[in-house]
C-alpha cells in the first residue's frame, strides 16, 4: 500500500501519453516548425527532425520515464534510489537538482510566450486589428508591450499555475490530457478547415513540403536535430515526475513514442493552419516570435471571420502552454514535497513565487541575455540529457532496467538499449560541440549550401 510520500499512480492507461503530449506541445515546436520547415527545404528538414526524434529524443525521454517509474519519487529521490540500487555514488542524485533548475529556467521563458498568446487572443477577439495594415499590427504590438502591466499579468498567470499545480499532476495533467487536449484537437481541426477554405493551400504546400534535397546541408540537419531535441521536454525532469505516476503494467517505450507522434501531428496541423493564411494575405513567413505575434495576427485580422478563428488559435496555444508550465514546475514541487516534507500547496506557492521574483528581476534590472543566455541554456539541457544516457545505459545494471520495461518486446528493448548506450551519447556530444562552436561541422556537407 502506497503511503503519503509515494506519488499516486494514474489510473488511466493513456494518461501518461496525453500528459507528455500536452507538455511537449506547449514547449514551442508548434510555434517554430512552420518557419523552420519552409526555410530549410521542407522534406530535408523534416527528415532530420523525425530521425532525431526516433533515435535520440524518444530513447532519452523513455530513460527518464523509466527512472521515474523505478524510483517512484521526486527527480532527486528517484535518482538517489536508482544509484543505491545500482551500487553507484549518491552524487548521481545531483542530476535531479540540475533538471529541477533547468525546468524552472525554461518555465520563466515560457511565461513570456504564454502571456503574449493570451494577449493576442484578446486583441483579435476585440476587433482592434480588423483589416489593419501590417504597420498598424506592429505598432499595436509595440504599444501593448510598453503599456501592459507585465508584472501584474505574470502574477495572474502564476496564480492560475499555482492553483493547478496544487492539485497535483494526477489531477491537473489528467484534466488537461483528457479535456484540454481533445478540445485543442477539435479546435485545430476547425482551424484547418478555415485555413483550407480561406488560405493559399498550393503555395503553402510548396513551401512546407518541398523536396529541396540540395539544401540537405549541415545547417539544415542541425536545425532539424536541435528542433527535435527540445520538443518533448527531455532533460528537464518532466519524464522523471510523470514516470513516478505511471501504472506498473504500462509499456513505457511505446507510450513515449505515442506522445512524440501526437506532438508531431499537432505541430504539422499548426503549420497547415498558419502558412496558407500567410500566403493568402501576402505575408512573409518570417523567423522567430515576429511570426507568431505579428505576422499571424495580421493574417487572421485581414480575412473574413479571421478575428474569431484567430482568437481560438491563440487560446488553444495558450492552454497547451499552461500544460507545459505545469509540467515544468512539477519537478521542483515534487522535490519540496517528497524530500523536504512540505505540503503540496505550500510547495506550489513557493515555486510560483520564485518564478514571479525571477520575472520581476529580469524585467527590472537584470539583463535578459545575461540571465538566460539561450545557447548556454540549450547546452545545459543537452548535457543533462547526456548524463541521463550515461547513468541509465552505463551505470545501471541492464537487468534492473529490463525489469522496469518488462512489458516491451525483447527486440524493441534491445534497439532502445543499443541506441541509448552507443548512439545517443555520441549524438549528444555532437550537439554540445555544435552549440559551443557552431562552425565545428562547417566542413561537412551533403550537397550545395542553401541560401
Amino acid at each position: 500500500m502506497l503511503d503519503d510520500h509515494v506519488p499516486k499512480i494514474w489510473q488511466g492507461q493513456t494518461t501518461l501519453v496525453f500528459a507528455l503530449a500536452s507538455a511537449a506541445m506547449g514547449l514551442g515546436n508548434i510555434l517554430r516548425l512552420p518557419y523552420l520547415m519552409g526555410e530549410h527545404g521542407g522534406a530535408p528538414f523534416f527528415l532530420a527532425y523525425v530521425l532525431t526524434l526516433l533515435v535520440a529524443v524518444v530513447p532519452i525521454l523513455s530513460a527518464e520515464v523509466m527512472l521515474g517509474s523505478h524510483g517512484r519519487g521526486s527527480p532527486v529521490g528517484a535518482l538517489r534510489w536508482a544509484s543505491d540500487q545500482s551500487g553507484r555514488s549518491f552524487l548521481w542524485s545531483w542530476l535531479g537538482w540540475v533538471q529541477v533548475a533547468l525546468g524552472l529556467l525554461v518555465a520563466v521563458e515560457l511565461l513570456d510566450v504564454t502571456l503574449w498568446l493570451f494577449d493576442r487572443a484578446q486583441v483579435l477577439h476585440s476587433g482592434v486589428l480588423a483589416s489593419a495594415s501590417a504597420q498598424e499590427v506592429v505598432d499595436q504590438f509595440i504599444a501593448s508591450h510598453r503599456e501592459m502591466p507585465r508584472t501584474l499579468w505574470f502574477g495572474f498567470i502564476l496564480l492560475i499555475l499555482t492553483a493547478l499545480a496544487s492539485l497535483g499532476p494526477q489531477y491537473a495533467m489528467a484534466i488537461i490530457g483528457w479535456l484540454a487536449l481533445p478540445a485543442a484537437f477539435l479546435a485545430m481541426v476547425g482551424l484547418v478547415d478555415f485555413s483550407l477554405e480561406r488560405g493559399d493551400l498550393q503555395s503553402a504546400w510548396e513551401y512546407l513540403f518541398a523536396r529541396h534535397f540540395h539544401q540537405l546541408d549541415v545547417e539544415t540537419v542541425m536545425a532539424g536535430c536541435l528542433s527535435a531535441l527540445y520538443t518533448l521536454g527531455a532533460g528537464l525532469g518532466i519524464g522523471l515526475c510523470f514516470g513516478a505516476r505511471t501504472p506498473r503494467q504500462l509499456p513505457l517505450l511505446r507510450a513515449v513514442c505515442a506522445a512524440a507522434l501526437i506532438d508531431t501531428l499537432f505541430a504539422l496541423l499548426a503549420a497547415v493552419i498558419v502558412v496558407p493564411l500567410l500566403f493568402a494575405t501576402n505575408t512573409a513567413v518570417i523567423e522567430g516570435m515576429a511570426l507568431v505575434f505579428v505576422a499571424t495576427p495580421y493574417a487572421f485580422a485581414n480575412l473574413s471571420q479571421g478575428e474569431f478563428y484567430g482568437s481560438v488559435y491563440f487560446v488553444t496555444l495558450g492552454v497547451v502552454s499552461i500544460a507545459a508550465l505545469i509540467a515544468l514546475v512539477e519537478p521542483a514541487i515534487m522535490v519540496l514535497r517528497r524530500d523536504f516534507m512540505w505540503s503540496r500547496s505550500i510547495a506550489a506557492a513557493v515555486v510560483g513565487g520564485t518564478l514571479w521574483c525571477i520575472t520581476v528581476l529580469r524585467d527590472g534590472w537584470l539583463d535578459r541575455g545575461l540571465l538566460l543566455a539561450s545557447r548556454s541554456l540549450d547546452l545545459a539541457i543537452v548535457l543533462s540529457m547526456l548524463a541521463v544516457c550515461v547513468f541509465v545505459a552505463w551505470a545501471m545494471p541492464r537487468p534492473l532496467v529490463r525489469g522496469e520495461l518488462y512489458r516491451e518486446p525483447r527486440w524493441l528493448f534491445l534497439i532502445w538499449w543499443g541506441l541509448l548506450r552507443y548512439w545517443v551519447p555520441v549524438f549528444a556530444l555532437m550537439m554540445g560541440v555544435y552549440l559551443l562552436v557552431p562552425t565545428a561541422f562547417s566542413g561537412f556537407g551533403w550537397g550545395s549550401m542553401g541560401p
